[in-house]
Parts: structure tokens; C-alpha cells; sequence
């Protein structure tokens, strides 16, 4: 299943594929081709205990901590251009982990 979100999307994972168990978040961008500014964009998941809130910073996964304690989210590595085809930056985040 592959879904594309613009800008303020969602999608409901447990309506749309309940029995899913590995998602992959791609984030992709172009390299500037005008003048200006050059710009990153970065990957970023936080972990949320049972009560909705971050336990600390390892639960704060980007890309200077690349994976998450329990090995449920995994980023890919920081893409600082965006050239090349595709995704540039991912989130590979497993959904039964801990169960």
C-alpha cells in the first residue's frame, strides 16, 4: 500500500490497513533551482508513552539519534541536498514492536 500526503494530510492507518505492521515515511524534496536559499528538511519522530507524552530525548528520533531504544523507529540518515530521485530522508517505524 502506498499512500502520498500533501501539506496537512493524514490517513488512519487502523481504518485504511489494520493489519499492517511495518510503515516506511518518506520525505522528498527538490534541490533549489533558483536563486536563493539553500534549505534542508528533516525526518523527525517523537515516541509517545501510554499517557501522550515524550518520556526524554531518546524518544526523540532525527538525525543525530538514528534509532529508537526498542528498535521500533529507525531513521535512514540526513539527506542535506535533496538532489537524486525519490526520498531523500525516511522513517522506517515498526508497528507491532513491544506487543
Amino acid at each position: 500500500m502506498s499512500v502520498s500526503l500533501s501539506k496537512g494530510g493524514n490517513v488512519s492507518l487502523s481504518k485504511t490497513a489494520p493489519s499492517m505492521k511495518n510503515v516506511l515515511v518518506g520525505l522528498g524534496w527538490d534541490a533549489r533551482s533558483t536563486d536563493g536559499q539553500d534549505f534542508d528538511l528533516d525526518a523527525s519522530a517523537f515516541l509517545l508513552a501510554a499517557n501522550g507524552k515524550v518520556r526524554g530525548d531518546a524518544d526523540f528520533i532525527f538525525y543525530n539519534n538514528l534509532k529508537s531504544a526498542d528498535g521500533s523507529v529507525t531513521h535512514t540518515g540526513d539527506n542535506r541536498t535533496g538532489e537524486g530521485d525519490g526520498d531523500d530522508e525516511s522513517l522506517k517505524i515498526k508497528l507491532d514492536a513491544g506487543t
